[in-house]
């Protein structure tokens, strides 16, 4: 058995709030290498492979040394994107990293790659955290509810659960997924849910249809770029960081 644990991130070049995403420069390093860095400084992982079906990124991961597949234009989730890659390179746990998250602490990488060798074909991992009160009433914000069995109920992009009492505590979603390689088969050959539709969160095909979301609630200051505004900020940021090098 090919007892690997695969880190793939899905970068598109096409970002409606941001186009390019992927290859803008933080000290002179693009975005998809920052989160690349990340994913190879944990440790955890047996290869950590760039997927995209755009030849400007492909280029650029490979003029930094990393490992890049091209992949069919045609995908419209990330996840799809993924299966395709795990087809070609193999492996028996495979973890989906958003490319647009680049400062995931390797702590909690190490975390989340020991909770997926404990799961199954019919469930994925993912990962929690505390919300603020702004971030509840942020439909780019993705909230969820779990059991008491750390596995998720639901995710909504309103506020969730509905505060009666006005005392409740609220998780975030983090764009993380875990997955055994036949359980990312699985979901991937899924129909699209109604409720994934509605939301626009492929996580809820996985509930649709009965498949299990592990959720590892793990409390750490993450850092998406999804604006120029998201952009300019991490920049300010980034001097403190050994990624790249100053421009």
């Amino acid at each position: 058995m090919d007892e690997k644990v695969i880190c793939v991130i899905p970068a598109r070049y096409g970002s409606t709030r941001l186009p390019g995403k992927p290859l803008c420069k933080i000290n002179g390093l693009p975005l998809v290498m920052w989160v690349y860095e990340c994913a190879c400084r944990a440790e955890v992982f047996d290869s950590v492979i760039v997927a995209t079906d755009d030849t400007r990124i492909v280029e650029a991961v490979k003029s930094y040394g990393g490992e890049v597949v091209l992949t069919s234009s045609e995908h419209s989730r990330g996840t799809d994107r993924v299966y395709e890659v795990i087809k070609k390179v193999g492996g028996s746990w495979v973890v989906n990293l958003q490319g647009d998250e680049p400062l995931i602490p390797a702590d909690v990488l190490k975390d989340f790659v020991s909770e997926l060798k404990k799961i199954d074909d019919n469930s994925l991992l993912t990962i929690a955290s505390h919300a603020t009160i702004e971030e509840r009433d942020n439909p780019h914000v993705v909230k969820v509810v779990m059991n008491r069995f750390a596995e998720a109920l639901y995710f909504s992009r309103s506020p969730l659960p509905y505060d009666v009492k006005g005392n409740a505590e609220f998780l975030k979603h983090k764009g993380i997924y875990g997955f055994t390689v036949g359980g990312l088969a699985r979901f991937c050959a899924l129909p699209m849910g109604e409720l994934e539709k509605r939301e626009s969160l492929e996580q809820l095909r996985a509930l649709e249809y009965g498949m299990k979301i592990r959720c590892l609630v793990h409390d750490f200051e993450s850092i998406g770029i999804d604006t120029p505004e998201d952009l300019e900020n991490f920049k300010l940021r980034a001097a403190a960081f050994d990624y790249g090098k100053p421009e």
